[in-house]
């Protein structure tokens, strides 16, 4: 059954997988097909390197979509895998493969299982440590730890709740849990150094208005997280609609972990998640990282309560309950395949579009320091591209200097992505118009945003 289960997982991860690569993915991939030797140059992401590390030995065999996506689908299918074996060895096979069942039907975990960035390997090697903890297997403990070290820097949040479940149900293992955990920080102890120079960037060396793009608020980051976990990437423009369609597995989650806490093992499952997700909140509030993508970690954790709520059920509830988390999944998930706006921000077409059209005598303008990275991926060097706000804020001595790059121009491209924050007077537009253009088309591109078409009078 489990095998099934597998292959349906794998079978709805390769759908819809030849997306063009959005904003971050981009810039993984122009990091992550550079020399070796630059590998482990990457301040400006706030990621540890490991990820950037396999996905450049991937690359070496293709820089397609769907080869690059290929890592994360091969690692989601396997976190389908490990998930069972955790509800297997804390509930039964049968929470085990209900588990397995909700996760690779999971719309935010396909979403993430089709992103090329460190998520999903967070996730598999997060759920690897779990599984080795439980079995009490230290060497592969200490080895997941590391793995977990140099995947994603929420770690510590994932190796508080393992600390939690060896104090309270193992502490006779609490020695050897110790020496793994310790053993496995000296093992990152090399990275510190860039670990302290990725943290002063992302503290210091942000524009205005960026941390809450990457990031939301504590009280925030609750009620999204859950309302990601059940509805993926997708929403509801009418909040209310959107709050009666997670209402229902919210509700169900609520009761089963109401159910799992009466038993041994419900309690374990629930620290697992509760002490990494609370934590992770608690240290936002020092650090603005957090976003529901960090913490899909706990996703399958989330799924196990669930599972093994569901498991103690009544059969009537327990068959009501299963129907409605299946019905919702896959809702969401046909609404992810169908929605190119929930799907990836459409650069390819919009890097066509321009290049289809465009003349030699024409211009592409980002009001940012440089194209950004999904422009410099696909474009072919046709068109002239170039970024005006190297402050990441418009100036006006950014638009005089720009007045020269106009000279002999018959077509400006001007592109809307990210202008909240580095053109919010909407300068940059105006500008240009008064360097004699006229905007004639606009065309809109779901992600990127509009790209706005001016010619010479």
């Amino acid at each position: 059954m489990i095998i099934l289960i597998i292959l349906l997982g794998l079978l709805l991860r390769v759908v819809n997988l030849n997306q063009s690569f959005w904003l971050d993915e981009a810039a993984q991939v122009i990091e992550s097909i550079r020399p070796f030797s630059q590998q482990f140059n990457i301040t400006s992401d706030f990621h540890p390197p490991l990820f950037h590390l396999l996905l450049h030995f991937w690359m070496y065999f293709g820089t397609s979509e769907i080869w690059v996506r290929l890592l994360s689908v091969s690692l989601g299918v396997i976190s389908i895998y490990l998930i069972y074996k955790i509800g297997e060895s804390l509930g039964s096979s049968r929470v085990g493969l209900l588990t397995a069942l909700f996760l690779a039907i999971s719309p935010y975990h396909l979403w993430y299982s089709q992103e090329g960035r460190p998520y999903m390997l967070f996730v598999t090697v997060s759920l690897f440590s779990t599984l080795m903890l439980i079995k009490k297997n230290w060497i592969f403990y200490w080895f997941g730890v590391v793995l977990c070290l140099y995947s994603l820097y929420f770690s510590p949040f994932l190796i508080l709740g393992h600390l939690t479940y060896v104090y309270f149900f193992e502490k006779k293992y609490l020695k050897q849990f110790l020496f793994s955990t310790v053993a496995a920080f000296i093992f990152f102890i090399p990275w510190l150094p860039s670990f302290i120079k990725q943290l002063d960037r992302g503290i210091n060396g942000t524009f205005s208005g960026w941390t809450n793009v990457v990031s939301v608020t504590p009280l925030k980051a609750v009620p999204l997280a859950f309302a990601k976990f059940i509805f993926g990437k997708g929403s509801i423009e009418n909040l209310i609609i959107y709050g009666l369609v997670i209402l229902p597995m919210f509700t169900i989650f609520i009761l089963s972990v109401w159910k799992v806490w009466r038993r041994r093992e419900g309690k374990i499952i629930s620290i697992l998640f509760f002490i990494p997700f609370l934590t992770a909140i608690i240290g936002s509030l020092f650090v603005p990282v957090i976003a529901p993508q960090r913490l899909i970690f706990l996703l399958p954790i989330f799924l196990l309560i669930i599972a093994y709520g569901i498991d103690s059920l009544k059969k009537i509830l327990g068959v009501t309950a299963f129907l409605i988390i299946i019905i919702t999944s896959i809702s969401a998930v046909a609404d992810y395949y169908t929605n190119p706006y929930i799907q990836r921000e459409q650069w390819r077409q919009a890097v066509s579009y321009i290049e289809e059209n465009g003349e030699k005598n024409n211009l592409a303008v980002f009001i940012f320091p440089e194209p950004f990275a999904p422009y410099l991926w696909y474009e072919t060097g046709k068109i002239e591209a170039v970024g005006i706000a190297p402050r990441f804020r418009v100036q006006s001595e950014d638009l005089e200097k720009l007045s020269a790059k106009l000279t002999n121009k018959s077509r400006i491209y001007l592109f809307q992505y990210l202008t909240g924050l580095t053109d919010p007077a909407n300068l940059t537009a105006r500008y240009i118009e008064s360097q004699g253009y006229k905007q004639s088309i606009t065309k809109d591109f779901p992600g990127v945003g509009f790209v706005y078409l001016f010619e010479k009078i």
